[in-house]
């Protein structure tokens, strides 16, 4: 890519998904930055992860504000852009953009919301050299519901952290396990919350002691949550805001099993990553979900709390039976066929040096 100046959208990092593969990418171009002006652009943390060279420019502002464009002018110069997350700044740049999902158009919150959230997507698509997704399922999407060519969308999935996995494994060489079923993730309508309380509250697993603990949301939500539990509930359903990546990895480590019961996900990456590190996974059929678990996890019909109780049960007793070191060979052999963060980099890499040789205007086939 010779001399080019380009753009990372770090904005995200540390928030979310998003956050999660901006982290990745930024340690998988540190292997093998090649001959690039590297301009990292986000908040004072992107220094950490830096290699010689890049170029890091602070910015300050959350990139949520005023509908991901609070920061318009604030881009710095480049040849190319590669935005993270699909809500960015709507300005007329060459870029790149990491389109994760279209799941706010089937779950929004009436016919005005869905059309502002089509004509935000289709937008993004229309200023975008390429789009980049992170499953076959999310690539589906894209094309039938924002008309995108197939040929303008490439998949590039998350990658598999062997570090993050060697540390759960120390961890739970050191730890006693509990028994909690854990769902990581937002607090929003397509996560399918509701179904999965009814259905943990009719498990062996939680007649015998077990715990749900639901991680993430905001105050609020854990606010109205708490207030919909009756009975006995509150006494094995717990939400916890997000915490830090330790604490996400000491329950990883302890945890009897995670849970991941969409109605539809773009990616899943609690559930992909909870079988980097060898924890037992049970996920619904929703979206990408059978795609990203590989045939690893306990599956059911997302809408069928029947089949959900029986997965949960089933999840409950393989994992009961796991010891440290079963769970360590499991993390390897799911990363042996995970993408590494450096294949995840270079792919990355390639999709921008060829919008960087593509002339204006002249659509994608790849």
């Amino acid at each position: 890519m010779g001399s080019h100046r380009i753009v990372i959208d770090c904005r995200w990092l540390h928030s979310g998904g998003a956050g999660r593969v901006t982290e990745l990418l930024l340690r998988g171009l540190a292997g093998d930055p090649g001959e690039v002006d590297w301009v990292l652009w986000g908040p004072p943390a992107v220094e950490d992860l830096a290699w010689p060279g890049a170029r890091v420019v602070v910015e300050p502002h959350d990139p949520r504000q005023l509908n991901g464009q609070r920061s318009w002018f604030d881009l710095p110069e480049c040849d190319i852009a590669l935005f993270l997350h699909q809500q960015r700044p709507l300005r007329r740049v060459p870029a790149v953009t990491m389109v994760y999902d279209t799941i706010p158009l089937r779950f929004a919150s009436g016919r005005a919301d869905r059309a502002i959230k089509r004509r935000f997507l289709r937008r993004v698509a229309a200023i975008s050299r390429h789009l980049v997704t992170t499953s076959e399922y999310s690539k589906a999407c894209i094309q039938s519901d924002l008309g995108v060519p197939a040929g303008k969308v490439s998949v590039a999935g998350c990658p598999g952290d062997p570090q993050m996995a060697g540390r759960v494994a120390e961890l739970r060489r050191r730890l006693e396990p509990q028994p909690v079923a854990l769902y990581l993730g937002l607090f929003l309508p397509h996560k399918n919350l509701e179904r999965l309380i009814e259905a943990f509250g009719r498990t062996e697993f939680r007649a015998g002691g077990g715990r749900l603990l639901l991680m993430g949301g905001s105050p609020a939500e854990h606010e109205a949550l708490s207030s919909r539990l009756t009975g006995d509930r509150r006494e094995y359903v717990q939400a916890r805001p997000f915490g830090s990546q330790t604490d996400l990895e000491t329950l990883l480590a302890t945890c009897r099993f995670l849970v991941q019961p969409s109605l539809e996900e773009g990616f899943g990456l609690p559930a992909w990553e909870a079988l980097c590190c060898g924890t037992p996974v049970c996920a619904s059929d929703g979206g990408s979900l059978p795609e990203v678990t590989r045939g690893w996890a306990d599956q059911f019909p997302a809408a069928s709390t029947g089949e959900m109780v029986k997965a949960l049960d089933a999840c409950a007793a393989r994992a009961a039976r796991l010891t440290p070191e079963a769970a360590e060979a499991a993390s390897q052999a799911f990363l042996q066929q995970a993408p590494g963060i450096g294949q995840f980099a270079g792919q990355i890499a390639r999709i921008l040096q060829a919008e960087l040789g593509r002339p204006s205007g002249e659509p994608s086939r790849r």
